[in-house]
Order: C-alpha cells, then sequence, then structure tokens
C-alpha cells in the first residue's frame, strides 16, 4: 500500500512538470538565412569581381542585428571596395520579409584561379535575444585574359548611328533642360514637407558612399551627420554627453538594445578621433545601420503621434 501510493504521488509530480513546460518560442520560426553568389564566375583580369552576401528573414528589419561582419579571406584577388542595402516586403503569402545586401569589389592580381573563402556573420534576434553565426562557402572565379578596351576605329554605319544620336540628343536638350528645372523645383517643395528623420534618412543613403571613401572618412560623416539630427530635432549642443542623449532617446521609446548599439558608436568615435583607431568596413556597416534602424523609429513614433 505504501508502494502504490508514493508511486501515485510520483505520477502527479510528472504530470504537473509536463503540464508545466512552456510552449515552443513562436520566435524560433523566423531564421535568418544567408546566400552568398558572384555576378559571373569568369571575370577578365581588367574587370571587377564582384560578390554579394545577402541575409534574408521573415520579419521586420530589426528582428535581427548584425553584430560583426568578418572581411572576406581572399586569394589572388585585392579587396577594393563595398556597399550595402536594405529591403523591406510583403512575401505572396502575405507576410513580412527583410533582405541585407552587402556588396564587395574585388580587384584580380593574375590570371588563373581566385577565390573567396566564406565570411562569418555573428547576429543577434532580438526577440529570443540569442546569438548566432553563419559561415559562407568558399566560391570560385576564374580570371580570364584582359580585354581590349581601346578603340577598333569606326565604320561608316557607326559614325551614321552617332551622328543621329548627337543629332536627336541636340534636339532633345532645351526640353530636358527645363523639364530637370521643374524636378527639381519639385524635389524641394517635396524636401520642405519631409519630416526630420525623412531628410536625415535621406541624406544618409545620397552623401555616406562605402565606395571610393576611407572607412575612417565616412565613420566621420556618419558622425556628423547623427550630431547633425540630434541638434536639430532636440536642441541637443554637438559634443553632449550620451547619458544626455540617452534620456531623450529613452524618452522616446527607443529600445535599449538600439541605444547600446548607439553608445558603442559614440565610443569608438571617441577612439578613432583621439587615439586615432582605424574603422573596419564591417564596423561601418553596423553603425550604419544603427543609425539608419533610430531614424526610421523615431520616424514611426512621431507619424504615430501625429495621427494619434
Amino acid at each position: 500500500m505504501k508502494r502504490f501510493i508514493t508511486a501515485l504521488g510520483l505520477s502527479f509530480v510528472l504530470l504537473a512538470v509536463g503540464l508545466a513546460q512552456p510552449a515552443a518560442d513562436d520566435s524560433l520560426n523566423s531564421e535568418i538565412q544567408l546566400r552568398t553568389y558572384l555576378a559571373k564566375d569568369a571575370v577578365p583580369l581588367n574587370k571587377e569581381v564582384v560578390y554579394y552576401v545577402e541575409l534574408s528573414w521573415q520579419g521586420t528589419l530589426n528582428r535581427y542585428h548584425i553584430l560583426k561582419i568578418s572581411d572576406p579571406v581572399l586569394t589572388n584577388l585585392k579587396l577594393r571596395g563595398s556597399g550595402s542595402s536594405n529591403r523591406f516586403y510583403i512575401d505572396k503569402n502575405g507576410k513580412p520579409r527583410s533582405v541585407k545586401k552587402i556588396t564587395f569589389y574585388f580587384t584580380p592580381l593574375e590570371m588563373g584561379m581566385a577565390y573567396v573563402d566564406g565570411i562569418t556573420i555573428k547576429y543577434e534576434d532580438t526577440v529570443s535575444k540569442q546569438t548566432g553565426r553563419l559561415l559562407s562557402e568558399r566560391l570560385p572565379v576564374k580570371i580570364t585574359e584582359p580585354v581590349d578596351q581601346s578603340s577598333k576605329g569606326l565604320d561608316l554605319g557607326k559614325l551614321l548611328v552617332i551622328g543621329l544620336v548627337l543629332l536627336f540628343l541636340f534636339v532633345v536638350l532645351f526640353s530636358l533642360a527645363r523639364y530637370f528645372q521643374k524636378r527639381k523645383e519639385t524635389n524641394e517643395e517635396e524636401e520642405a514637407q519631409l519630416t526630420p528623420e525623412e531628410s536625415f534618412l535621406k541624406n544618409l543613403k545620397e552623401n555616406i558612399r562605402l565606395n571610393g571613401e576611407l572607412p575612417e572618412k565616412n565613420f566621420e560623416n556618419l558622425q556628423h551627420l547623427f550630431n547633425q539630427y540630434l541638434k536639430e530635432r532636440f536642441g541637443l549642443p554637438i559634443g553632449s554627453e550620451f547619458h544626455e542623449i540617452k534620456v531623450v532617446l529613452d524618452a522616446h521609446g527607443i529600445n535599449d538594445n538600439l541605444i547600446r548599439k548607439l553608445e558603442d558608436f559614440f565610443k569608438r568615435g571617441e577612439l578613432v578621433k583621439f587615439a586615432g583607431e582605424p574603422v573596419s568596413e564591417s564596423e561601418l556597416h553596423i553603425f550604419m545601420d544603427t543609425v539608419e534602424l533610430i531614424l526610421t523609429e523615431m520616424n514611426k513614433r512621431n507619424n504615430s503621434g501625429q495621427q494619434a
């Protein structure tokens, strides 16, 4: 009888534990995916190799934060520059999808085979607060003989076509000038109606270019742009302490994770300015994403407040 009572009690305990198990977290249903590919598998020696890194996931752009992107390890190639873009859309099933695309531009060193070894991407799931890593595969590209870019001479047919094109351009030149003048006036009117956040987001995309500029120069431009936003939007003088900035962003509902990333951005700025530390391409991508997300979140909150 004693054994029966003990077994019965144990069964109730096991049943209670089973009922207490939490349901599966819905956040795990959305996984980040990595795809890497080359624009062409064979490239002449005097052309560029273009390499794409594409991250995609179900949800909004701020669902995942990219913590670190390692620079690609190269064989028979040299990194010339890189750029990035973000895209958000609704798929055919009516679900939100986000895509972050990073483009690398490489210069071939000599003819033969070249390789782009896998890069490592560290990310954070803002819903589950978990971090993970993605590793891309090694991609080969064949470097072929350089192409002849010199003029081969023009025959009569080509000269005729060029003459007609020039004549057409001459005829429509005045109309085009008027068209662009009117468009400029329209753009000026539209810019006058933009929110501060929309204006600075446009400035960010148009004036901070990742190709052809040193990362340190782009980092300096990004700092200047965000400091100008804080000054114009909240009246914070340039050079304000970060705790003053944090108070303002907290009051407008910016989440703690974004604020921490912004604090890293300001701390890195001090080291770059006073210690002369370099800035990597991957760091620059992360800081640009942080500023873009903060401006986007602030714009959403402002629009919601106006509608209310």
